[in-house]
């Protein structure tokens, strides 16, 4: 007994299927630059735009200056005293005087200075010159800017206990609009939405009909053989 109860329908659905298997397999072919296929390269292509959107170093900046002439003077510890110096080194940089001793980083400095010295950072990761960075402080610039993070946390913790919540309140923004932008966007190309309108079209396009094309494909196929939903009648009672 065969399955297919309308041919034309059962016909329109295997050939959808079939030409969407075959568009899928186009797609997972590494034939779309850099040996990445159809995916990866629609994946590059909305973290760029992404990276292209989140962009706030000027404001970071504005942040930094308003904090200029607050002093700071606090002391926060790293996992390991190898850290603790290259903590240190960040700071000193930045125009602070650090005491390294074991573990334990203590910071007496400019906050507007050592808040700018991040977003200068940051904006050099999210350049992706981590060369830039790793000439400052002598080691890797994304090792650099992660502890950036790492120590930034701690200030942040001893800012709260000491109840200056104002600078505790503009460390939160550097780190949000600088410092994780460069950190985690290093390496991504930089893409404008405004100068990719054509692409960015063709690729949400092209996703809702891919969708819509594999619905169909089964919605024809299972009518073809007979499976469809109907609502159920309703009974007449006497």
């Amino acid at each position: 007994m065969s399955v297919v109860r309308n041919k034309k329908t059962f016909a329109i659905g295997l050939a959808m299927i079939a030409s969407f298997i075959l568009c899928y397999a186009g797609m997972m072919s590494p034939n779309f630059g850099n040996g990445r296929n159809g995916l990866e390269y629609a994946d590059d292509m909305f973290n760029s735009l992404s990276k292209g959107s989140a962009y706030f170093i000027k404001d970071a900046q504005k942040v930094a200056d308003g904090q200029k002439g607050t002093n700071i003077n606090l002391t926060i510890k790293a996992s390991t005293p190898a850290d603790a110096v290259k903590w240190g080194k960040l700071y000193s940089t930045a125009g602070a005087i650090v005491t390294v001793k074991e573990s334990s980083v203590t910071i007496d400095g400019d906050f507007g200075k050592i808040l700018g010295a991040v977003v200068a950072d940051s904006d050099f990761m999210y350049h992706n010159d981590s060369k830039s960075v790793e000439t400052k402080y002598g080691y890797d610039g994304r090792e650099a800017t992660n502890n950036w993070n790492n120590s930034l946390k701690k200030i942040d913790a001893a800012l709260k206990a000491k109840a200056q919540f104002p600078q505790e309140f503009d460390l939160v923004k550097v780190q949000q609009k600088a410092l994780e932008p460069g950190y985690n966007y290093y390496g991504v190309e930089i893409k404008k939405v405004s100068e990719n309108k054509a692409s960015l079209t063709f690729l949400l396009s092209f996703y809702l009909l891919y969708t819509v094309w594999y619905g169909f494909g089964l919605f024809y196929l299972f009518d073809g053989m007979g499976i469809t939903v109907h609502k159920p009648k309703k009974k007449i009672e006497a």
